[in-house]
């Protein structure tokens, strides 16, 4: 007997999952209200979010991403 073979996408892999941020961090990081990040979020997209189990999170990378950008764009 032949043993089923799945593909590639269900093997476990090893990268480690980005560390998040929940919405009261990012606010609190930033210095703005929910609003704001209502705005940044849906409206602009500025920063993406991930719903786990009810709550939102935002990866840490995407954060400090958008400083970069915020931060180039000031100063060009």
């Amino acid at each position: 007997m032949d043993l089923i073979k799945f593909p590639k996408t269900y093997e476990k892999s090893n990268k480690t999952p980005s560390p998040l941020m929940s919405r009261k961090e990012v606010m609190k990081h930033f210095g703005i209200g929910s609003t704001t990040l209502h705005r940044w979020t849906r409206e602009k997209g500025l920063l993406k979010s991930f719903f786990i189990e009810g709550r939102k999170f935002f990866k840490i990378v995407d954060v400090e991403n958008l400083i970069e950008e915020q931060y180039s764009t000031y100063n060009s």
